[in-house]
């Protein structure tokens, strides 16, 4: 189990209780503290002198990084991963580690997840069923709902092999990760969710709008490592990213410009391509309207979870 920090100290401790519940009893947990200076240390070094994680600390390198010292400082040979303002149900490991007992020549097994916000409030259920078996190249036009990096569960053997996280990356290291394992080996899932992501709201609106940057970045290395996709799927791939951003923008408190950006930048890619109309023609409805239509189209979406609940 590795767990990367920095500056979660409210959350931290929240986030080290859904593991020591866990109904699988044998795991290590390495809490890898990125430079953390907000009393993050002082927490974690009493609970590593009794034994229940092991505490790394380290200078400022970033999430990637960290996580790449986490599974280099593992015994195990399955790593699970957990973001620590995040939570896992108490039967997540056991689920997919019995899926990979089941199967071991699976790269990764990953889960459905859910959403929080920061009052506890519900904000629906992720299905990834669909990202099961061989899922490259397709997952590279899949932009509706994203696998979650603490969902995942992987094969030591198979992170070093394909190298791990690309510290270069500061956004989308993840998906950019699976990518490369999926391309190798086919992956499993739980369809239930067994993960609970907490949004932070203050952020929620400048990560969507950057987001984009660090999206087409993935695809760049993407397309750039495997030329044979060919360019009718390259475009089609860009047009449903950019869209996909658009979309996401549309709810939130930002300049309606970067939703028309985002839709223009999808029909360049794909002249065709109805939703990015649609995103373009909804961001010039006045606010309070578009916000309802937005929220109906989401809650058709995202429907309540079905989890296991901590």
């Amino acid at each position: 189990m590795v767990i990367p920090t920095y500056n979660r100290a409210n959350y931290i401790l929240e986030a080290l209780e859904s593991v020591f519940v866990q109904s699988y009893p044998a795991f290590e947990i390495i809490v890898v503290d990125d430079g953390s200076s907000d009393g993050t240390r002082e927490l974690l070094e009493p609970l590593a002198k009794q034994g229940k994680l092991r505490y790394v600390r380290q200078g400022k390198t970033g999430v990637s990084a960290a996580r790449n010292r986490g599974v280099l400082e593992a015994k195990g040979q399955l790593i699970a991963f957990l973001d620590s303002d995040d939570l896992f149900v108490p039967t997540k490991l056991e689920q997919q580690i019995a899926l990979f007992e089941h199967d071991p020549n699976l790269g990764f097994v990953h889960c459905g997840f859910s959403k929080f916000d920061e009052q506890g409030r519900d904000l629906g259920y992720r299905d990834i069923s669909a990202y099961e078996g061989w899922i490259y190249p397709w997952m590279l036009n899949e932009w509706a709902t994203l696998m979650a990096m603490p969902c995942m569960l992987v094969r030591k053997a198979v992170f070093e092999e394909v190298g791990g996280f690309d510290e270069a990356m500061t956004w989308a290291e993840d998906l950019d990760l699976w990518r490369r394992i999926g391309q190798r080996y086919r992956v499993g899932v739980v369809p239930r969710s067994l993960v609970r992501v907490r949004v932070h709201a203050a952020s929620t609106t400048f990560t969507k709008t950057a987001s984009v940057d660090g999206f087409r970045r993935y695809l760049d290395k993407a397309f750039g490592d495997d030329p044979a996709l060919g360019e009718a799927f390259r475009r089609k791939a860009y047009a449903k990213m950019y869209t996909n951003v658009a979309q996401n923008l549309l709810g939130g408190r930002v300049a309606m410009v970067h939703v028309r950006q985002h839709s223009l930048s999808a029909l360049k890619e794909k002249p065709f391509h109805l939703p990015a109309y649609l995103s373009w023609s909804l961001s010039w409805l006045p606010a309070a309207l578009r916000a309802r239509l937005v929220a109906g189209l989401r809650g058709l979406r995202y429907r309540p979870a079905r989890a296991e609940r901590l």
